[in-house]
């Protein structure tokens, strides 16, 4: 339920900056700020039909996501609070994105609303846990407020402050650009948008297979991986987004140097930061275990074997994320979603079963270094022949 609305948020955000940075560049601004107010329209309409949904049927939700017993009550406590913010949850990250293509000034404040939306679920998960012991209720309260409180402070930029990344008067028709941008924002913005939604499945399946080769100590040690990579891994994810718009306004304004130049800064800071990564990882595994689980020496067995091919995973999934964020900002949205779909869904969970049913248990921590390196093959070559097809030179 959660991770709905993130990618729902993602794919208009990325697509919708992607559209918007080109064709500010071809200077078409009366056209950009169309754009950007459909793509609004579109968050506020799918916000509030969302919550509706969630409000309506909590109950109904908490049973098809298998809850029971007790459980039941919690999820239904915490849906029936976080429900009235799902227009927040919405437009978070999109409004952050479309900051980053108005420039650094606002790509800043953006940095600075997200920050203090963070301290406020800090804040205010205190307040409603611990002080008023509201429980899963407070949870959800403290999340979808410190929500509202970021994404509202950006939209007021965008009003008030912004030049070139504002709404129109009208929003929808008005000459050529009658034709709805909506569309063109979600096809392009959809490997995102698969990308960003896989983890809800994936993580599902492995933690079923591991359940059953490893037992509870399993668990806990991929839970101490996905802690991990996550972190390196929404930052990789940040810094491709932040490459995304110079090369698209690069692009609508038809400056090949000015492309290459961006892109080699995105290739540099993803590839250095995923090396760094892949070390951190390797040296500090152990500290980390005992970190996160004091008593963990069960977890530590399982994950000295398997923390290596998670560091070396690092590399090519650098490489796979900078080609597939390329993509997406040229809108070659294909290309970008098969990486997607490669990576986070069809070779993922086809190579986990296939190692699992000939290799046996131990074999399943290959998995992601398989994946990623197959994956980055067909990178290479979609990024060759886009490249080629751009004709920027």
């Amino acid at each position: 339920m959660l991770y709905v609305p993130y990618a729902l948020s993602v794919m208009v955000g990325v697509g919708g900056a992607t559209l918007i940075a080109r064709l500010l560049g071809e200077r078409r601004n009366a056209e950009a700020r169309r754009a950007f107010s459909q793509v609004l329209w579109v968050m506020l309409v799918s916000g509030v039909a969302m919550s509706a949904a969630v409000l309506v049927f909590r109950h109904e939700i908490a049973a098809a996501l298998g809850a029971q017993g007790a459980i039941t009550a919690h999820v239904v406590a915490y849906l029936s609070g976080w429900g009235w913010f799902v227009l927040f949850a919405n437009g978070l990250y999109a409004m952050e994105l479309f900051l980053r293509v108005e420039g650094a000034p606002a790509a800043r404040f953006g940095l600075y609303a997200m920050l203090m939306g963070a301290l406020a679920n800090v804040a205010l998960d205190y307040w409603f846990i611990v002080v008023r012991e509201m429980g899963m209720h407070g949870a959800a309260l403290a999340t979808g407020l410190s929500m509202m409180v970021s994404s509202s402070v950006m939209l007021a930029y965008h009003l008030c402050l912004a030049k070139q990344v504002v709404p129109a008067r009208h929003a929808f028709g008005g000459g050529e650009t009658h034709v709805s941008y909506v569309w063109r924002a979600m096809y392009n913005g959809a490997s995102e948008f698969l990308g960003a939604i896989a983890p809800a499945v994936t993580v599902f399946v492995f933690n079923r297979v591991i359940l059953v080769n490893f037992g509870e100590p399993g668990l806990a040690a991929y839970a101490i991986l996905e802690y991990m990579t996550l972190g390196a891994t929404v930052t990789m994810v940040a810094l491709v987004q932040s490459m995304q718009p110079m090369i698209s306004f690069y692009r609508g304004a038809r400056d090949a140097k000015a492309l290459q130049g961006a892109f080699r800064l995105g290739v540099v800071a993803v590839m250095g930061f995923s090396l760094l990564v892949a070390l951190a990882m390797a040296a500090l595994a152990r500290p980390l275990t005992f970190l996160f689980l004091p008593a963990g020496g069960d977890a530590w067995s399982i994950l000295e074997h398997a923390v290596i091919w998670y560091a070396l995973a690092f590399l090519p999934a650098a490489g796979n994320l900078i080609v597939a964020g390329y993509l997406t900002a040229v809108e070659a949205p294909g290309p970008s979603a098969a990486i997607a779909m490669l990576r986070s869904w069809i070779l993922l969970l086809g190579i986990l079963w296939l190692l699992d049913a000939r290799f046996g248990g131990g074999a399943i921590w290959y998995t992601l270094l398989a994946t990623e390196a197959t994956t980055l093959a067909l990178s290479a070559w979609l990024y060759r022949k886009q490249h080629r097809s751009l004709g920027l030179a």
